[in-house]
């Protein structure tokens, strides 16, 4: 007993063995332990697996990365589309600015009537409230009246004037408004030659 090895009896068993140490010339051990003739099989399916395997990973990281890009692009446009209706709506309140500030000028004058004095100070709360409205929505009075800047602002006619060097603005005829630091509506002014 002691000494001698133990002749294994079962051929079924000592197949088994021999296939579970067998080595697939693609792989090193062989996965398939029940039937080493198609090993090379098994070895193409699973290399077929991998494949799509890596195909499909790809894959998803393009799809995820598309949605995540669409999604971006959206919430852009949907911010953008906000600021042109905002603007839109801003933009015809503007002409109803500008008549109150023209009613308000009447109140300068001297030869008025007291009844027109209580009438425009009416005027003067009610423009008052539209300045705070817009200036809620960011949206601010271009205040730059001294030098011309074509970007804020529109020539309507050059005079000349004695007081004022060439460029400067000497009258500004319709006020301009920037909307959240962009251009709503440029001055439009008077320059000096």
């Amino acid at each position: 007993m002691f000494g001698r090895k133990k002749k294994n009896n079962n051929p079924d068993r000592e197949k088994k063995d021999k296939n579970s140490s067998a080595v697939c010339e693609k792989k090193g051990v062989c996965n398939n332990l029940d039937c080493c003739e198609n090993c090379d099989n098994s070895c193409q399916v699973l290399d077929d697996c991998k494949r799509e395997l890596e195909q499909v990973k790809e894959k998803l990281v393009r799809v995820t990365a598309d949605l995540q890009n669409f999604k971006k692009r959206v919430e852009k446009e949907k911010f953008q589309w906000m600021f042109i209706a905002q603007s839109e709506l801003i933009s015809n309140l503007l002409s109803i600015v500008d008549d109150f500030d023209r009613a308000l000028a009447e109140k300068k004058k001297e030869d008025i009537s007291p009844e027109l004095v209580a009438f425009l100070d009416g005027f003067a709360m009610i423009s008052k409230s539209l300045y705070k409205f817009l200036e809620k929505y960011n949206v601010m009075e271009i205040t730059e009246t001294k030098r011309f800047d074509p970007n804020i602002h529109e020539a309507i006619s050059q005079i000349d004037s004695p007081d004022h060097k060439a460029g400067d603005i000497v009258d500004v005829i319709q006020k301009g408004f920037m909307l959240k630091d962009k251009l709503l509506r440029p001055a439009k002014v008077v320059v000096a030659k």
